[in-house]
């Protein structure tokens, strides 16, 4: 089975590889007749094939059901001829890919992927010893400044945009929904920068909570916004009975008692103030009932 092209590409004149479609295991294994060393085959990689090869796949890591929810949305949208690989033994086995293979039927989609056959089985003890790369990794190839806090922050933003509230779950969004995002709100740039610039003068407040709290209030007023983030982070004209005099001194004190808030209740506190703020109410103590969720900011 060779790789055939499609005719030119009316726009750049360039041929566009038709990659190889195997629909069997038969199939598949024609593809490395003859080949004594491993090699490898870009093919695209069908659901029913994903099935078929789940089959061989006899001696593997446990299945982590998040990665591949996660992998499934990601193909669902787009899943690019990256470089990684599904990796097969001399003997036909899986040694690799997993997890791709379960979401590629989970997502019920074809995507394009390397096969690499012929490989010798005890080849797979050192299989996935890399480090994984995060989004802030990937932030940070892409010359993203404040790459760590704007990964965190997008993360919540995420959250926030997926109804999470309370914060307590570990779901996440994946490199590629990050990203996204990103594309679609380039304004957590500027909150990013403004939590990594609060976070530095006012030490108590996480920077992924202060840049989540700052991209929700611009949304709705950004003169309103930058003032709140200024008296924030200096403390200045700031009256007794004044909502953000009332955060400060709210979670310096916890912080010193308890030595860690949880993150759900730093928002909350957040949103609370602001509120409190835009409805030009006092507030001589903030108080939140433990495990309340963070209101909407008006």
């Amino acid at each position: 089975m060779s790789v055939a092209y499609a005719a030119e590409a009316p726009v750049t004149g360039h041929r566009i590889a038709v990659l190889p479609e195997p629909r069997t295991l038969k199939d598949l294994d024609a593809l490395f007749e003859g080949a004594v060393h491993p090699s490898s085959i870009p093919i695209m990689l069908n659901p029913g094939l994903a099935k078929l090869l789940l089959r061989r796949n006899k001696k593997n890591r446990n299945i982590r059901p998040a990665t591949v929810t996660d992998y499934a949305r990601d193909m669902a949208t787009a899943w690019p001829l990256n470089g990684e690989a599904i990796k097969i033994a001399r003997n036909g086995d899986v040694l690799d890919g997993q997890h791709r293979l379960h979401a590629c039927e989970k997502a019920n989609t074809s995507i394009p992927t390397f096969i690499v056959g012929n490989l010798p089985p005890e080849t797979q003890d050192t299989m996935d010893s890399g480090m994984r790369r995060t989004t802030a990794d990937v932030l940070t190839l892409r010359d993203e400044d404040h790459s760590t806090a704007l990964a965190a922050i997008l993360r919540r933003v995420w959250g926030w945009n997926q109804g999470d509230r309370k914060f307590t779950g570990r779901n996440s969004p994946t490199k590629t929904e990050a990203q996204a995002l990103l594309r679609e709100a380039p304004e957590v740039r500027r909150s990013a920068e403004i939590a990594v610039r609060v976070r530095s003068a006012f030490p108590h407040i996480p920077q992924s909570a202060l840049g989540t709290a700052h991209h929700l209030f611009n949304r709705i007023d950004p003169d309103a916004t930058a003032w709140f983030f200024q008296r924030l982070a200096d403390g200045a004209e700031l009256q007794v009975g004044h909502p953000i005099l009332a955060l400060r001194t709210r979670v310096t004190s916890e912080r010193a008692k308890e030595g860690r808030i949880p993150w759900g209740r730093h928002l909350t506190y957040l949103v609370v103030t602001w509120n409190a703020m835009r409805e030009g109410r006092t507030v001589s103590r903030l108080v939140v009932q433990s495990g309340t969720p963070a209101p909407e900011p008006k």
